[in-house]
């Protein structure tokens, strides 16, 4: 609800202070239906409703009331996405509607329960799945019936500007990074025997603590050489530069965690160490950008914290080869193209359809001109 005025985040975004958040609703001239949306915009009756209302559901309201003004909507989280798919099905409102889903299922069996519940009844309404994990696609397509040319595929991308490699001194530290699905259990007991001192960036998630994280906290004798508490996106970008190379411990899952974590040290020019799950497949390069270690395996961890510890040269081998994979692969520029690709087809398709014929390139671009705001965010 604090959220800067977006004249002073776009200085900080060009400053490089914080990640480029605003560069897709640029890039696609979104109206973005956030917090503040709702404090400012909404007429006086909305506003005094939705301070009592949790934000999700008050977003899902105010965009069945702001619907008609759009030609697509995007939405990128599932716990609004899929209940405003579900609701405008039933109350029949035919609205175009992309949506960006990081993951199907989920560790959390409730949640994973609800988001296939409404994926199956809301399925033929979307009118395009973007995800970027390839498991995570095989399970909508295979389990779900979700036709492939629905589920478009992308390089989740990740800020290379901000998430970049400073000159640090390395050989002090190690890092990890993140709250789902983590194994910090195993982690400690790989460190538990070494002297290799280890900052764990975990903590509350918009005011939630995640049962992984609780885990960690419940760990009576954490060694000394092991300090845990959560990071601001400067803190941890600095965290990160003074990193040997981070380790992210995962437990069994068939999605991608830790991704977020995996490309930003890449970005940062960090060798990775991962726990090798089924569903984080499509980033890591084994022995070439990271190594992986079996799931839940103390030995084979430690015994790779131990191997790229003493070995620095190879770590900075593997940080310059995950950097330049990041800038030519998962960029932020790139990962916005594809989103607004995905966007104009829609908006392109709608007008062919309204005009019963073929457009020329032009003749979009001039529509787009003159309704502005063609996408609600």
């Amino acid at each position: 609800m604090n959220k800067i005025a977006d004249e002073e985040m776009k200085q900080l975004e060009d400053k490089n202070v914080i990640p480029r958040t605003s560069l897709l609703e640029h890039a696609i001239s979104a109206e973005l239906l956030d917090e503040r949306y709702l404090l400012e915009k909404p007429p006086a009756i909305r506003k005094y409703f939705y301070k009592f209302l949790p934000v999700s559901i008050a977003q899902l309201i105010e965009a069945l009331f702001i619907v008609g003004r759009y030609d697509v909507i995007l939405t990128q989280m599932e716990r609004v996405g899929l209940p405003l798919a579900f609701v405008m099905k039933y109350l029949n409102i035919s609205k175009p509607h992309i949506m960006i889903i990081s993951r199907i299922t989920s560790v959390d069996e409730k949640k994973a329960r609800q988001k296939m519940w409404f994926l199956k009844k809301t399925k033929d309404s979307i009118s395009k799945f973007i995800i970027w994990s390839s498991m995570q696609r095989k399970i909508g397509i295979e389990e779900l019936g979700i036709s492939p040319e629905k589920m478009i595929l992308v390089k989740r991308g990740t800020d290379q500007k901000f998430w970049k490699p400073q000159k640090r001194e390395t050989d002090r530290i190690i890092c990890s990074v993140g709250m789902e699905a983590r194994d910090y259990p195993t982690l400690v007991e790989a460190l538990r025997p070494l002297n290799i001192p280890c900052h764990i960036a975990a903590g509350a998630s918009r005011g939630e603590i995640f049962n992984t994280v609780k885990r960690l906290h419940n760990i009576k004798d954490i060694p000394q050489n092991i300090t845990v508490g959560p990071k601001t996106q400067t803190d941890l970008r600095e965290l990160y530069a003074r990193s040997r190379f981070v380790v992210v411990p995962l437990l069994p899952t068939d999605s991608d965690n830790g991704l977020t974590t995996i490309l930003e040290s890449m970005a940062m020019g960090k060798a990775v160490i991962c726990t090798r799950a089924e569903g984080q497949i499509d980033v890591i390069q084994d022995g070439v950008t990271g190594i992986f270690v079996p799931q839940g395996d103390v030995e084979a961890m430690r015994h790779a914290i131990l191997e790229l510890w003493n070995d620095p040269d190879r770590c900075e081998k593997m940080g310059n080869e995950a950097r330049k994979y990041i800038e030519e692969v998962h960029n932020m520029e790139q990962f916005v193209e594809s989103i607004k690709h995905e966007v104009e087809s829609i908006i392109d398709g709608k007008f062919r359809n309204q005009n019963g014929q073929s457009h020329q390139k032009d003749a979009v671009d001039n529509m787009k001109i003159n309704s502005n705001k063609n996408y609600l965010q």
